[in-house]
C-alpha cells in the first residue's frame, strides 16, 4: 500500500490538538476531508485509529503507532531539508523548540532574530513549558530540542551545558526585605509579589515551591514580563523573583530597586540544550544551537 505524508501529518495534528477541527485546520484540510481520511485508513487496515467522544477525540493503540512512525517519517524529512538547504538556502525548513520561562525571556531572542535572518526559510515553533515537561516532550519526538534549567532528570536525552543562573528576589531600594543580605522563599512570601502570568513556566514553579511549604504566594499584580516585572516593584506594587540576568538588563532602567541573593539550591541553575541524539537533529536545529551557544559565549555576562 502507498502511505501518504498528509496521513501522518493529520495523525501528529490529532495528537497534539486532541480535536479533529483543529487538527485539520493544522493539516489544511476541511473537517469533512480530514475525516474521509481517517475512515480510510480505518478501511485499508481493518482497524480503528481514532477513538470519538463528547470531549473530542483521541488515537487508539493502533494509531499510536501510526503516530510513532509518523514522527519519525516527518523528523527524517527536516533532516533530509537540512542536508539539502547546504546547496540551496531557499529550500523550506520546520523548526520545534520548547525552552523555559527564563530561556525564552533572557537568551533566545536575540538569537533567534539573527537566526530567521540567516535562516529566512525555516519556520520555528518555539514554545514555554515547565523544564520537567520539556524533557517528555523532546524524548516524545514532539520537538526538535529543549532548554532547561535546574535539577532534571535528563538520562534518556543527549545535554549541552549552556549558561549558568540564577534567581534573585528585588525589591524597592527601601523596602524591609532588603535587610537581609541573603532571602528564602518564606521570607518573601510573607510580602505581596508581582509575578508573571499565572500560566507562565516560572510562576508554576514558584507555586509548586510554595506548596511544598503550606503557603500560598500573595500575588497583588501579574504581568506578562520581566521589563514589566520591573516596573511594578519599582512603582511599589510589591517585591518579586526573577533572573538575575534580566535584573541586570534593566536596572539601569530602574535604579530605585535592588536585589538580594535567595540562599537556596533551586534559585542556581544550570542551563542545558537537550535533544534525543545531537548528531541526529536536522541541520536547522544544529545551526540554531549553534547561534544560541555562539551569542551566549560573546555576550551574556555568566553568573
Amino acid at each position: 500500500m502507498n502511505f501518504d505524508l498528509t496521513d501522518f501529518r493529520l495523525i501528529l495534528n490529532i495528537a497534539e490538538t486532541q480535536n479533529l477541527t483543529r487538527a485539520a485546520e493544522r493539516t489544511f484540510l476541511s473537517t469533512p476531508a480530514a475525516s474521509n481520511r481517517i475512515k480510510n485508513l480505518e478501511h485499508i487496515w481493518g482497524l480503528k485509529v481514532l477513538e470519538r467522544s463528547s470531549q473530542g477525540v483521541e488515537l487508539t493503540e493502533v494509531g499510536q503507532v501510526y503516530l510513532k512512525y509518523a514522527k519519525s517519517v516527518y523528523h527524517e524529512i527536516e533532516c533530509l531539508k537540512g542536508e539539502l538547504s547546504k546547496f540551496n538556502a531557499l529550500i523550506q525548513g520546520r523548526l520545534s523548540i520548547v525552552a523555559n520561562t527564563t530561556a525564552i525571556a533572557e537568551y533566545i531572542p536575540t538569537t533567534l532574530s539573527e537566526y530567521l535572518i540567516s535562516h529566512p526559510h525555516v519556520d520555528v515553533n518555539l514554545k514555554e513549558m515547565l523544564s520537567e515537561d520539556i524533557v517528555n516532550i523532546v524524548a516524545d519526538k514532539r520537538a526538535d530540542i529543549g532548554i532547561i534549567s535546574g535539577n532534571i532528570d535528563t538520562r534518556n536525552l543527549q545535554t549541552i551545558p549552556l549558561i549558568s543562573s540564577q534567581l534573585v528576589l528585588i525589591a524597592p531600594k527601601q523596602h524591609l526585605i532588603l535587610q537581609s543580605s541573603n532571602v528564602t522563599l518564606a521570607n518573601a512570601i510573607q510580602y505581596s509579589l508581582v509575578t508573571l502570568h499565572e500560566g507562565s513556566a516560572i510562576q508554576i514553579f514558584l507555586n509548586k515551591l510554595s506548596q511544598q511549604l503550606n503557603k500560598k504566594i500573595n500575588i497583588r499584580v501579574q504581568v506578562s514580563s520581566y521589563d514589566s516585572v520591573c516596573q511594578m516593584v519599582a512603582a511599589g506594587a510589591g517585591i518579586a523573583i526573577i533572573p538575575l540576568a534580566a535584573f541586570q538588563r534593566l536596572q539601569h532602567i530602574h535604579p530605585n530597586i535592588e536585589y538580594r541573593n535567595i540562599d537556596e539550591k533551586w534559585a542556581h541553575r544550570g542551563f542545558q540544550i537537550c535533544a534525543i541524539n545531537f548528531d541526529d537533529i536536522s541541520q536547522f536545529a544544529k545551526d540554531f544551537i549553534q547561534c544560541l551557544t555562539s551569542h551566549i559565549q560573546n555576550n551574556v555576562t555568566q553568573v
